[in-house]
């Protein structure tokens, strides 16, 4: 399954983490190690958007803890699937059959 992650960052923990750079990194590699077939980092606010295509949710949760503990903020996570993934999706939730 496909899944969307958007990380916001306040304006207070944005000036905290630009001057300390490596934990900025540490919150790259964490999501980095998940290989997503998207990562883009807002160029004019505090924000990154991850795209990640993973079996279930649970290797994602280091990165996402990882996130919450020098952000201060739990990052947006939002399930996507395509239309073959659909069908599967709603087996999932119980609805198809």
């Amino acid at each position: 399954m496909k899944y969307i992650v958007q990380i916001e960052i306040d304006p207070v923990t944005g000036i905290e983490l630009e001057a300390s750079p490596a934990r900025i990194q540490e919150i790259v590699g964490r999501w980095q190690e998940l290989n997503p077939i998207g990562f883009y980092a807002c160029a004019t606010r505090r924000a990154m958007t991850v795209i990640l295509d993973l079996p279930n949710e649970d290797s994602m949760f280091e990165a996402l803890h990882a996130t919450w503990v020098v952000t201060n903020n739990y990052p947006e996570v939002s399930p996507v699937v395509d239309a073959e993934e659909f069908p599967k999706l709603l087996q999932r939730a119980g609805i198809g059959q």
